[in-house]
């Protein structure tokens, strides 16, 4: 009976399962499965997020674009990367990538307080396109979990029910102008 062979068959197919389920380490994030990153990714892409904001706090909103797409190249589900990145698109005019892309950090929004601040965002760049409808849309769904979220606060204004005559009504209390819109989300940078 040869036992060396048989030994070493059932040792290397274990170092194979092994090393196998290592490197698809699965994490899940709200409901999506994802490939776990290694650490250093996760270092470098919060590096580059950090350095994105830097940017952003400066005015800086096409070097911020540049740093945040580092970060997602490192780790595609930072929700900080794909939220900030929104807004820096937004503070450069580039309102239907920020559309797109703060419709994708909601998605990895990690609580409550965030979902509101990313609806209240995405209200914001639908005014800056000229679509105050579904704006109210996103204000409402803000407001529903945060009514004193500074945008909602800023922008949108409603009449409750018994408050005048006739049913509840929904509008936009101003037009932002330049970057100010945006600016406003500055405060949740830290």
């Amino acid at each position: 009976m040869k036992v060396k062979p048989i030994i070493t068959i059932i040792i290397s197919n274990f170092l194979f399962f092994a090393i196998s389920c290592a490197e698809k380490t699965t994490v899940v994030i709200g409901d999506t499965p994802t490939h776990a990153r290694p650490p250093g990714l996760s270092v470098a892409s919060e590096k580059a997020v950090d350095n994105g904001k830097k940017h952003l706090r400066k005015g800086n909103c096409r070097k911020a674009i540049h740093e945040f797409n580092k970060a997602l190249d490192k780790n595609p589900n930072n929700f900080e990367a794909l939220y900030w990145l929104g807004v820096a698109e937004g503070m450069c005019g580039y309102y239907s990538r920020a559309y797109d892309r703060l419709l994708l950090a909601f998605k990895y929004s990690p609580d409550k307080g965030w979902q509101a601040r990313v609806y209240a965002t995405i209200g914001i760049t639908l005014l800056y396109m000229d679509r105050d409808d579904e704006a109210v849309t996103y204000f409402e769904r803000a407001k529903v979990i945060d009514p004193r979220n500074e945008i909602v606060v800023a922008y949108y204004d409603w009449d409750e029910p018994g408050k005048g005559k006739g049913p509840k009504k929904h509008k936009i209390k101003k037009k932002p102008k330049d970057k100010e819109g945006f600016e406003i989300t500055l405060k949740w940078l830290d």
